[in-house]
Formats: C-alpha cells, sequence, structure tokens
C-alpha cells in the first residue's frame, strides 16, 4: 500500500439497495422492483447480494489500494443500510476491512440509517467497522406527514433512534428533513425542526421538497391534486434554515447545518476527491471517468459485480452538468482546481459543454453567477432559491408548461 504521505485519499461508498417500504417522495425506488426493495436476509436474491457486493469489494478494493488510494471517507447509504442484519454488517465489513486501511486514520465515516430499523445491536455492529458518525432519514416529526410520505417509522420512533445512537457513542448525528412539501405549511416545517433540536443532533440537513420524476408524490403535483406552491417552499425553507443557525447551526452549504460539516457530501459536491461505489445502484469517480452500476438491474449485478452499466470521462455531457449543478449547491461552488485534478479538463471547456451552457444559462437568470481565478459560484444568499426555480422549472417542464429550454433544464433533476 502507498504511504500515508503520497497516498491518494479515496471516499468509499457502499449501497445496500433495500427498504421497509417504498417512500413517496423518494426517486431512488422508483426503478427497483417493490418485491426486490424488499427483499429479507434469508432471501436467495438478497444472500446473492451479500456475496457479489463482498465480491466486488475485495476485487475492485485490491486494485484500488494497488493504485495508491487509501480510504479518507467511508459512507454507507442506501436504499436502507440499517436494513442489514447484524452477520451482513459483520460479513461487509470484513470485506472492507480485508483491502483497504480502515484503522483509524479517517477523516469520517458515516452510516445511514432509518429508525424503523435499528437496535442498539445493530449500531454495536457498525461501530465495530469502524462508524463514528450516524445519520438518519427523519424527514419530519408530523405523524400525518411521514404517512403521506409513506415512511415506516413515526414521530417517537425518529425521537429514540437519535437516543439510540448517542447511547452507541456515535459522537456526530445528523438527521434529514424535507421542507415544502405539498400541502405542509410553513409553521409544519418549523415545527419539524424545532423537534430536532430537542434532540441531541449535531448536524441538520434540510432537503426543499424536489417533486422528482415517477414518484407518487411527482404525480399528485402534476395531476393538480397535491399543490405545491414556489413561494410557500421559498418561506419554508427561510423560515426553517433561520431557526437552525439562531439554534447554533450554521448553513455551510445549501440544506447543510451545523458547525461539524459533512465531509462525505462535500467531498462528493466538490469533487474534493476520488470516490469508489460498491454495489447496485453504486457511483464511482476514479482517475477521470464516471462509472455506474444501474439501478434496477439486482439479477445482473448479482451475476457480475464487476460490471458496469455505464462509463463515461468525467467531464463529458453525459455526467457533467449533473456534477456542476452539484458544486453550485456549495458556497465554494466549482473549484476550477479540484475540476482539473478530477476530470482532466478545464472547468471553462466544462462551462461549454450544453447541458452545463442550459444549466448556468438558468441559474444566471434567477441568481448572481460569479466567475473568477477559483471558479464558478453562486451568491451564497440566493443559492437555495435559485435552485428551488430550478426545481420549479422542471415541474412546468414535466407538465407540458414553460419555456423551450425547461425540458434541459428538467432533465438534470432526474
Amino acid at each position: 500500500m502507498a504511504g500515508m504521505s503520497d497516498a491518494r485519499p479515496l471516499l468509499i461508498y457502499v449501497h445496500i439497495p433495500f427498504c421497509s417500504s417504498k417512500c413517496h417522495f423518494c426517486d431512488w425506488v422508483t426503478e427497483i422492483p417493490t418485491a426486490e426493495l424488499l427483499l429479507r436476509p434469508a432471501d436467495t436474491p438478497r444472500r446473492a447480494y451479500i456475496d457479489a457486493l463482498c465480491r466486488e469489494i475485495r476485487e475492485r478494493g485490491a486494485d484500488l489500494t494497488g493504485r495508491g488510494y487509501r480510504p479518507a471517507i467511508m459512507y454507507w447509504g442506501g436504499g436502507t443500510a440499517s436494513i442489514l442484519a447484524e452477520h451482513e454488517i459483520a460479513r461487509i465489513g470484513a470485506a472492507l476491512h480485508e483491502v483497504f486501511d480502515l484503522s483509524g486514520g479517517m477523516d469520517e465515516a458515516t452510516i445511514e440509517c432509518s429508525p424503523e430499523s435499528l437496535t442498539p445491536e445493530k449500531l454495536a455492529a457498525f461501530r465495530d467497522v469502524g462508524f463514528r458518525r450516524w445519520s438518519s432519514g427523519v424527514q419530519s416529526f408530523d405523524e400525518r406527514r411521514l404517512r403521506t410520505l409513506g415512511r415506516s417509522h413515526d414521530a417517537a420512533q425518529a425521537r429514540r433512534a437519535v437516543e439510540l445512537a448517542a447511547e452507541a457513542g456515535f459522537d456526530d448525528r445528523s438527521i434529514d428533513l424535507i421542507c415544502g412539501l405539498p400541502g405542509e405549511s410553513v409553521e409544519e416545517a418549523a415545527d419539524s425542526v424545532r423537534a430536532a433540536l430537542d434532540l441531541p443532533v449535531t448536524h441538520v440537513a434540510l432537503y426543499p421538497y424536489r417533486p422528482a420524476h415517477g414518484t407518487v408524490l411527482r404525480r399528485q403535483v402534476t395531476r393538480g391534486t397535491t399543490e405545491i406552491l414556489r413561494s410557500e417552499q421559498k418561506a419554508a425553507y427561510g423560515r426553517a434554515a433561520a431557526l437552525l443557525v439562531d439554534a447554533g447551526f450554521p448553513e455551510y452549504a445549501m440544506s447543510h447545518f451545523g458547525h461539524r460539516r459533512c465531509l462525505s457530501d462535500l467531498a462528493y459536491f466538490q469533487l474534493r476527491m476520488d470516490w469508489a461505489g460498491f454495489g447496485s445502484g453504486a457511483t464511482s469517480l476514479i482517475g477521470g471517468e464516471y462509472l455506474a452500476h444501474r439501478r434496477g438491474f439486482l439479477s445482473a449485478y448479482n451475476r457480475d459485480p464487476l460490471h458496469f452499466d455505464e462509463r463515461y470521462p468525467a467531464a463529458s455531457p453525459a455526467i457533467a452538468a449533473r456534477l456542476l449543478y452539484q458544486s453550485l449547491t456549495t458556497f465554494e461552488g466549482a473549484s476550477r482546481d479540484l475540476w482539473r485534478e478530477r476530470t482532466g479538463t478545464d472547468l471553462d471547456e466544462v462551462l461549454a459543454l450544453g447541458p452545463c451552457r442550459h444549466l448556468l444559462g438558468f441559474l444566471e437568470r434567477v441568481a448572481e453567477v460569479r466567475s473568477d481565478a477559483d471558479g464558478v459560484r453562486l451568491r451564497r444568499d440566493q443559492i437555495a432559491d435559485a435552485f428551488i426555480d430550478l426545481q420549479f422549472a422542471g415541474i412546468a417542464a414535466g407538465g407540458g408548461h414553460g419555456s423551450p429550454e425547461l425540458p434541459r433544464t428538467a432533465a438534470l433533476l432526474g
């Protein structure tokens, strides 16, 4: 293995494509057959998946280690990572430890959990793998809203999950909330933030609702059976963000609040390092190449976990706009140096690509876009409103309204 001084930092991501329910807002599950999503540990396809995942980790991990990569960040997500049984956690963790040095030098290790699937025993198993940061998709503390979203947990389970994480020794604890949901008032969004602030959390991710294609909520919005207003979503985000900042949770990127920053998100959004994604539905960015296992192809992955369904140069039109979109949600924006390091291409060449021009063109109409020797960024106090505007452009395009440029913009939203 390369020495610590000359090692190449790597973000390791492990994807668990199983859940206890098919949530009505989540775009990740739209392409996953429900029967596959709900597989249990004893089911043959799920057992085959764990085998295939461990094979990919061992074979690709050994190659990456041989090329001088050293894990700096680890993240297990999904799907629902905490749906794993203890023996599955141990197997995946053992495969990672075989090929990567996870002995304590990582900057961050996050396990993503859903409240209904947590037990003290599972949390102890995750700690044994090396996790020290805990994150949970709570989404709301309103009981009626949780049912509307199709979540499997209730508010009491969400509160207990945070307490369990603290008791298990996770010193960095984050929860996700969604604001600006269809039919949600500004006060309801504020109430969920207040409920979060009553708990021992160190970080909050607050996401404006994104009406993703193929979801139950998106269909309700486009059919007009559920109303969502742009002004109300902006007001909900502004109110909730102000509550968090006033409580001592500074905003350091759109939707991210806390003194302890989520390094995995920043690494991914800002292209701070290469990342290796393992599992069906995972993506990688290695040596300037974007690699992906497609979602919803579990059987194909189980047969050959070393095959990638998508391979693109990272600076190609097929993927560059998605990466740019993510960078521009951060206060620092797209760094010329980091984009050159990750993609091998100057940022100005990337910005000249058609999909990137369309994205920037839209954002320039709704916000101030600044470009200088360091990179390209939006004025920080305009980022949230600009990206909410972009989401609503996607709704208009999906419903057959709006300008001719909107369908291209909407495609960036998934």
